[in-house]
């Protein structure tokens, strides 16, 4: 029965170690006040060890009329019999170890708060920064709300943890060292009886403390789940008030926070019946020292004094204990907060940097024998070949799910072929560093994916240095320029989280201004007219034609309109190229491409281009 919890317990002693290992990175710089820290919680203990003392001479000196005796015979001689000069010496002396102790006190909490606040900065920022640089295989398969959780909610775990928890430790380790040496100094017997709980205290938590651990994974767990919905509710909100779910989703909001409260009551209810345990056991062993020290005090061997100072210091005792237990419980929480951290910081990106900065690109690709799988086994790329002239448009068409997306990932590298090279201007792309190669190349997705800021800073976010004049250059050329202009605060208008206060025409024209900006020679493009009606998609269409000026281009098209003017139109079904070349040869084919055509011809009224067929 007590085996597991103690493995449990050094488990999580160890597993605290193994954070303090793993974050020195953060808790190096800070060793100078977090020394001034620990000498502060040292003065503390040592003022706390002096405070019972001045109680002693009151009750025998002052009360009892006993001789003064204290280990300076100045002081002894300069006090004499003069009770009056005893009492006000000693509620001095109390009044001065209470100013000691405030001072000491502040410090520490001051110094330690402020390492602590700077800790969990370090840890979140690389967090943060790990967290975006892995690789968008680990993104696809994570919930937004459990990676939020960790950057807030685990890493705050690791402030007690690493800072509070040390200064805790240190502290009240010296308090309950020096209690116990004066205790047996002053009657074996009495600290015998009054040490006695302090084995059962440990085993108790020892007992609790794995429980507390594994409600504290769960609630973790379940929090994870609670802010994962709120982050999908709010993200769609459109959706929901589209559909009018509002109710459905109050409800499963209601379960989700029921089942987080539920985790969270569970925790309390085990620490506060481990609390308890604890005080009875703190109470029993109380009246037990007190009725045997009243009878040491009856048969001379101790003072009152004696025993108003044992007992002060019995229960002086039992706090440190009390909080040294509460730190472990502490622990025991956070290691749970601290695996979840450290196995986002355990992953490796699977992408990573190559060993040279990439010259600057011609806009040449070439698609070598190249295959890629998510999954080992499952191929959603197989043996694709595909050679680029700088300058080329190149449309890739074909059902959804068939790997033009992932197609074009492999360009920037947010994936690694899984056989096979990507070539530009000849060379490996895995041989360049990540930014150097992703600098040169513009994307416009699909949704045009805008942040929450200004309509400036949009424009301007893969290129920040860009100069005002550069910014109102692209905006025009993306046919936007007249919309900001007409907006109370021009560029500097704030948009909504992802653009919503836009309509999708204007978001598009703003990710092609964004992409123009950077005037990078390779151009992604996926779907950049979907969703669009004729007036926008017209609109879109002639910003696209000024931002491919010259530039090579990858284009993802299910509007098939788009793409009538590319140079190359890859048919791709099943990862695989089954039909290529210009518009009108695969026409004349009368194969997948027509078929297609002549269907998105038929079904919608907006598109008027006859069909050519030679």
């Amino acid at each position: 029965m007590v085996l597991h919890p103690v493995r449990t317990h050094i488990r999580n002693l160890m597993l605290a170690a193994a954070a303090s290992r793993r974050f020195r990175r953060e808790l190096y710089p800070h060793w100078r006040p977090l020394l001034v820290a620990s000498l502060c919680s040292l003065a503390y203990s040592v003022t706390r060890l002096a405070e019972p003392w001045p109680l002693k001479f009151i009750f025998d000196t002052v009360l009892f009329g006993m001789e003064l005796r204290t280990p300076w015979p100045w002081v002894n001689h300069a006090l004499g019999d003069d009770r009056v000069s005893v009492l006000l010496a000693a509620t001095g002396v109390i009044l001065a170890l209470a100013l000691l102790r405030g001072v000491f006190y502040y410090h520490q909490n001051v110094v330690s708060s402020r390492v602590a606040q700077e800790v969990v900065f370090g840890v979140r920022t690389r967090l943060f920064a790990h967290v975006q640089r892995l690789s968008l295989s680990f993104h696809r398969g994570s919930r937004t709300g459990d990676l939020l959780t960790r950057l807030t909610g685990d890493v705050g775990m690791l402030r007690d943890l690493l800072v509070g928890s040390l200064l805790t430790l240190v502290a009240e380790a010296g308090v309950v060292l020096g209690f116990v040496t004066v205790m047996v100094l002053m009657s074996w017997r009495l600290a015998l009886l009054a040490l006695v709980v302090v084995p059962f205290s440990f085993l108790g938590f020892l007992v609790y403390s794995s429980r507390i651990r594994e409600a504290t994974r769960e609630q973790r767990r379940r929090e994870s789940d609670l802010v994962s919905r709120l982050a999908q509710v709010l993200s769609g909100i459109h959706v929901v008030q589209m559909f009018a779910r509002e109710r459905q989703e109050d409800e499963r909001l209601g379960r989700l926070s029921r089942r987080s409260f539920d985790s969270g009551l569970t925790i309390t209810r085990l620490e506060a019946r481990f609390q308890r345990i604890v005080e009875f056991a703190l109470a029993v062993t109380t009246a037990a020292t007190l009725w045997l020290g009243a009878t040491e005090v009856m048969a001379g061997r101790l003072t009152a004094g004696d025993l108003i100072v044992f007992l002060a210091y019995m229960q002086g005792f039992y706090r440190p204990v009390r909080r040294i237990s509460r730190v472990a419980e502490r622990a025991g929480k956070a290691s749970g907060c601290i695996e979840r951290v450290s196995e986002v910081l355990d992953r490796t990106p699977e992408v990573s940097d190559g060993p040279r900065t990439a010259p600057r690109f011609r806009g040449a690709v070439c698609f070598d024998n190249i295959e890629f799988a998510y999954t080992p086994g499952v191929a959603v790329v197989r043996r694709i070949d595909l050679a680029v002239r700088p300058g080329e448009r190149i449309a890739l068409v074909g059902p959804s799910g068939e790997g033009k997306s992932t197609l074009l990932g492999l360009i920037p590298r947010l994936w690694d072929p899984t056989g096979g090279r990507v070539l530009i201007d000849g060379h490996d792309v895995r041989q360049f560093t990540l930014k150097s190669l992703r600098d040169q190349i513009s994307v416009v997705p699909q949704d045009g994916m805008l942040f929450g800021g200004t309509i400036r800073e949009n424009i301007a976010y893969g290129k920040p240095e860009a100069t005002e004049e550069e910014i109102v250059a692209a905006a025009r050329a993306a046919g936007i320029h007249d919309f900001v202009a007409a907006t109370p605060n021009g560029y500097a208008t704030v948009i909504g989280e992802r653009g919503v206060t836009l309509s999708g025409g204007q978001r598009q024209r703003l990710a092609i201004a964004r992409a123009m900006v950077k005037a990078a020679p390779i151009v992604l493009l996926d779907e950049p007219t979907t969703g669009l009606d004729a007036e926008a998609e017209a609109l879109v269409l002639s910003a696209l034609d000024r931002l491919l000026s010259a530039r090579t281009a990858l284009i993802i098209a299910h509007r098939l309109p788009t793409i009538r003017s590319a140079d190359v139109i890859l048919v791709i079904e099943d990862g695989r190229v089954v039909e290529r070349g210009r518009h009108e040869d695969l026409m004349a084919l009368g194969g997948r491409y027509r078929r297609l055509y002549e269907r998105q011809l038929a079904q919608s009224d907006t598109w008027r281009q006859p069909v050519t067929d030679p």
